[in-house]
């Protein structure tokens, strides 16, 4: 299969780059969505990273011809040898919650479980689920078993907002966080956030100048209130940790992409206008915005992907196409350490 429709520089970096780590991933919901199979397999094809399709039936597999070779292998998840060990890891990963031995075979009749017991033990590097699960049910497993890479860490979630517009951005893109996991963050999390955004920006694109605005109702104390104070807060405590990045807050959005608006809000501002990354004060605002830019402002759309996991778990939109499947399958390759 041939990869159509993802030719924007950014795509075209994040293919060839996932391509390099070799990685395998897991797709619990192959034998579910055609989606999901049909990137799955262009994934396989192109060898972009090993595929392991988990499936309880082949009704799918069938229809569309799915083959196993070296970069593709399906699961059964009814009647996989892996499932003893599964259960066994999964019974005493979680007795002191309760779960007994039959809880977690029941458990693990969902493909989600299934596929996320198997990134905790190591039989494959990362996960990507949720086209037809929403984001709570694909990422309870997830918080439940591989957990954050330390007792502190802080689950959230990011967007990754790409155009041709060569005027948006760093080379077209945004990253956008939190959209889709905490609803309303303390100034502590805001700082987290803003950090582990950065990071992912780093890691996923090679984001040279990462360009942060904490953003609000208010610009630099224009306003006042609970949120924009909030914010205002989180932007000390990163400026106080001396970041290697260009931060500053509270700030309209218009402040922080717009130079003419930056320079006359807030005068002196190191972002310029030029923000490449953009923390939102809670989820509502988050998920609205992300939502209003891809679908009026025609940008294309990776995400919700999530940071802070010990190991790499993403959801997907239950409206997300082949190409976003795809999208996000590379983007879990190189978050794998």
């Amino acid at each position: 299969m041939e990869i159509n429709g993802l030719n924007s520089n950014f795509e075209k970096k994040l293919l060839s780059s996932a391509k390099k780590m070799k990685k395998t991933i897991v797709l619990p919901e192959a034998g579910l969505n055609e989606h999901v199979l049909m990137a799955g397999q262009i994934i396989a094809q192109n060898k972009i990273a090993k595929i392991v399709m988990l499936v309880s039936d082949n009704v799918l597999i069938q229809k569309h011809n799915v083959k196993e070779n070296d970069y593709l292998k399906i699961v059964n998840i009814t009647n996989s040898d892996l499932l003893p060990v599964l259960t066994n890891a999964l019974y005493l990963k979680r007795r002191e919650k309760g779960l007994t031995e039959q809880g977690a075979r029941d458990l693990l009749k969902n493909p989600i479980y299934f596929a996320t017991m198997m990134v905790d033990l190591g039989l494959v590097d990362g996960q990507v689920g949720g086209a037809e699960f929403t984001t709570a049910d694909a990422l309870r497993p997830a918080l439940q078993i591989i957990k954050g890479k330390t007792k502190q860490s802080l689950i959230s979630s990011f967007m990754i907002m790409i155009s041709e517009n060569k005027n948006f951005g760093d080379n077209g893109v945004y990253f956008l966080s939190d959209c889709g996991l905490n609803i309303n963050p303390s100034a502590e999390e805001l700082k987290q956030i803003c950090f582990d955004t950065v990071n992912s920006a780093r890691k996923i694109m090679g984001m040279k100048n990462p360009t942060v605005a904490m953003l609000s109702y208010s610009t630099k104390g224009s306003a006042e209130g609970d949120s924009a104070i909030k914010v205002r807060t989180a932007t000390e405590l990163i400026k106080n940790e001396n970041p290697d990045f260009i931060v500053d807050g509270e700030m309209q959005f218009d402040s922080a992409v717009v130079k003419s608006v930056c320079n006359k809000k807030a005068p002196g501002s190191k972002v310029d206008g030029k923000a490449n990354i953009l923390i939102f004060p809670d989820l509502q605002s988050g998920n609205i915005s992300y939502k209003i830019i891809q679908r009026l402002a025609g940008f294309k759309c990776i995400g919700p992907l999530t940071q802070g996991f010990r190991k790499p778990v993403n959801d997907l939109s239950r409206g997300a196409d082949t190409n976003e499947v795809v999208r996000a399958i590379a983007i879990t390759v190189l978050q794998c350490e």
